[in-house]
């Protein structure tokens, strides 16, 4: 099964998404950026198709993931969308310096994230 990555610390967040996609994707979660980079070495068969990305985490932030995906090369195998409550339009223009798909503010809908995960579906015809 297809896998969507929850790189964030708030677990309603996770949930929302979750719910958005159980009959669709699998939901993996990570609640800061170590434990996403861990997963994203992981993922050895390509099965994660989307980054949903907090750029506000404890120990390692979502920045550092961009340049890890940056560094490695991963924004055309794995697409990002940020998800923020932050809408400083210094951090989110900082975030657009790397090719992400999108940023979706937080608080968000079943129906927001679906349109932005679709946004990418449509791009990589998975």
């Amino acid at each position: 099964m297809k896998k969507i990555l929850v790189a964030d610390d708030s677990k309603i967040i996770s949930n929302i998404v979750d719910r958005a996609f159980k009959d669709e994707y699998e939901t993996v979660v990570a609640v800061n950026g170590k434990e996403a980079i861990d997963i994203i070495k992981n993922n050895i068969d390509d099965s994660i198709i989307a980054l949903l990305l907090d750029l506000n985490m404890p120990d390692v932030d979502g920045f550092a993931v961009l340049d890890y995906f940056k560094e490695n090369n991963l924004f055309k195998r794995i697409p990002v969308i940020i998800i923020t409550g932050d809408v400083q339009k210094e951090r989110v223009d900082r975030a657009f310096n790397y090719p992400i798909v999108d940023v979706l503010a937080k608080p968000f809908t079943f129906d927001n994230v679906r349109e932005e995960v679709a946004k990418i579906i449509n791009m990589n015809s998975f």
